[in-house]
């Protein structure tokens, strides 16, 4: 018998396609720490839609998209482990897509991952929902009664009334696969396309709606304070979900103040790229509880705003309902991690448990992966570079701007006649 084809089948089923670069750490971290634990399994990503749509996010290797249900094709695993902010419906799956209801419930999304089927059969002899969320609103988890669940936050282990395991977050160990040396590297790259300023920063993120707020104005407010008291610092604005389109211009526009004391990174910049801004900085500052975890998993100090998701946050992170002048100051002056040493230990032990609970041997189902990575991969790279032009076409009109608005300050029309006096002055000396 070929010792290959024995090699159990396991499939990992999340929101992998949607662009949040949460759900790319997420997905990052699970491979990591499994393969790690059992590398005799075969590792299988599974998204909705995958590599049917590819995306940046997706570093070239997409997801196997989930066929309709009405084809009759089996997912052919031994295993199945459903993962992340998935308890929802096919309408709050629809939503983040965006695409229509009836294509959600024509591939079976929401039955996958409330019930762990797929046409009314189990999707796999063994499923098992770890670190899984909300995602948005209320649904009925009736069909997780008695299922093997492990919770991602408490508010999620509450909801699923007490029976589930809580497992904590992933993104508390993202550093595991995040190198220091390849984080310097990159960041040194993203200071060379002036992307991230070379002295003191803070980092700021911020989540799709958050201009909608009223925490917005504050955390624009204290920002502006802190920027104005010390002129050597700088803001870095980011984003984990670059595809949602935030209003990060209508939100962090501070009157007064050189370009280069805020700095927003593109929207063509990766995982890899949040992480190393973030590494360098003095403070953190986030909205979303992946930005926090994955800010508190690299060392930082952070803090985050509280929304009507402030529960879902690791106990650790100080939560406050709005970011004043006071509690920035404080944040920047205290400069500590927040200790997760709990949360971390409670993951390994989670880890270690899903790791031994994976079959041994592979079934007698055929494997049916027949993804064509080469040109998920090749499509890729093609719609990475149509964002990357598109990015760099706004960052120079941008630049122009910024270059129009310093012709016409005063120091400019002071200071041009003497510059063109020494310049002719210069000529006739030559």
């Amino acid at each position: 018998m070929d010792g290959a084809a024995a090699r159990p089948v396991v499939g990992l089923f999340g929101a992998f396609d949607t662009g949040d670069l949460g759900e790319v750490a997420l997905r990052r971290v699970l491979e990591a720490e499994l393969t790690r634990r059992r590398p005799d399994i075969d590792l299988v990503a599974l998204a909705p839609y995958g590599a049917e749509r590819p995306i940046p996010g997706d570093e070239g290797r997409p997801a196997r998209p989930l066929e309709p249900v009405e084809s009759g094709e089996s997912l052919a695993l031994d295993a199945l482990i459903i993962s992340g902010d998935v308890l929802g419906d096919d309408e709050h799956w629809a939503a983040r897509y965006p695409t229509a209801i009836e294509e959600m419930a024509g591939r079976g999304v929401a039955a996958l991952a409330l019930a762990g089927t797929r046409g009314g059969r189990d999707a796999a002899p063994s499923v098992t929902w770890f670190a899984v969320g909300a995602a948005g609103g209320e649904v009925d988890m009736a069909g997780l009664a008695g299922k093997d669940v492990w919770a991602r936050d408490a508010v999620t282990q509450e909801r699923l009334g007490g029976t589930a395991v809580q497992s904590g977050d992933p993104l508390l160990i993202a550093c595991r696969v995040l190198s220091g040396d390849a984080l310097r590297r990159r960041a040194d790259l993203l200071r060379m396309c002036g992307a991230l300023p070379a002295g003191r920063r803070i980092v700021i993120e911020v989540a799709t709606g958050l201009a909608a707020t009223p925490s917005s104005e504050h955390l624009v407010a204290a920002v502006a304070a802190e920027l104005r008291g010390d002129p050597k610092l700088a803001v870095v604005i980011a984003t984990l979900n670059p595809t949602g389109q935030p209003p990060l211009e209508s939100v962090f526009r501070v009157p007064g103040l050189v370009a280069e004391r805020v700095h927003r990174l593109p929207a063509w910049v990766g995982l890899d790229d949040i992480a190393a801004a973030m590494s360098g900085s003095i403070a953190v500052v986030a909205t979303t509880p992946a930005g926090a975890h994955l800010a508190a998993s690299l060392d930082v100090p952070v803090t985050a705003i509280g929304t009507d998701i402030g529960d879902r946050f690791d106990p650790a992170i100080p939560v406050i309902p709005m970011v004043a002048p006071d509690a920035l100051q404080a944040l920047i002056a205290g400069a500590h991690p927040v200790a997760i040493d709990n949360a971390v230990e409670t993951l390994d032990g989670a880890f270690a448990e899903l790791a031994q609970r994976l079959p041994r041997t592979a079934s007698s189902a055929p494997n049916l992966i027949a993804a064509d990575h080469v040109a998920s991969a090749l499509a890729t790279l093609q719609q990475r570079l149509v964002d990357e032009r598109t990015a760099l076409q706004a960052e120079l009109s941008r630049l122009q701007a910024d270059l129009d608005h310093l012709r016409a300050s005063p120091e400019h029309r002071l200071a041009r006649p003497i510059r063109e006096g020494y310049q002719r002055w210069q000529r006739r000396r030559t």
